[in-house]
C-alpha cells in the first residue's frame, strides 16, 4: 500500500525521536525535511494516539523569554516504530 505524505512525515518523525533524544518543533522540522508548521500538525495528531510527548515550556521558564516546545517519544511510540521495521524486512 502506497503512503501519502503525511503518513510518510508521521514516520520520519517517529524515525527521528526513537533517539529519545528531546527536539523542538524548529529542530525536528529540519531533521525530517519539512515546514515547521506540517511537523506541528503531525505531532498533534501523534500525541493524540499516545506515540508521542509534547511539553510546553512556558514563556516565564524559556532562557528566551519566549514559550517553546519539547517533543520526545513515548514507549507506545518506540513499539511502533519497532513494528514498522518488522513488517517492512
Amino acid at each position: 500500500m502506497k503512503l501519502n505524505i503525511n503518513d510518510e512525515i508521521k514516520i520520519r518523525i517517529l524515525k527521528q525521536l526513537s533517539d529519545r533524544k528531546v527536539y523542538s518543533f524548529y529542530l525536528l522540522a529540519k531533521k525530517v525535511k519539512a515546514n515547521n508548521t506540517t511537523v506541528k500538525k503531525n505531532c498533534i495528531f501523534l500525541r493524540m494516539i499516545g506515540l508521542i510527548r509534547i511539553d510546553e515550556v512556558s514563556s516565564e521558564e524559556s532562557a528566551s523569554g519566549t514559550p517553546s516546545y519539547r517533543v520526545m517519544i513515548t514507549e507506545k511510540g518506540l513499539k511502533a516504530i519497532e513494528n514498522l521495521h518488522t513488517e517492512s524486512v
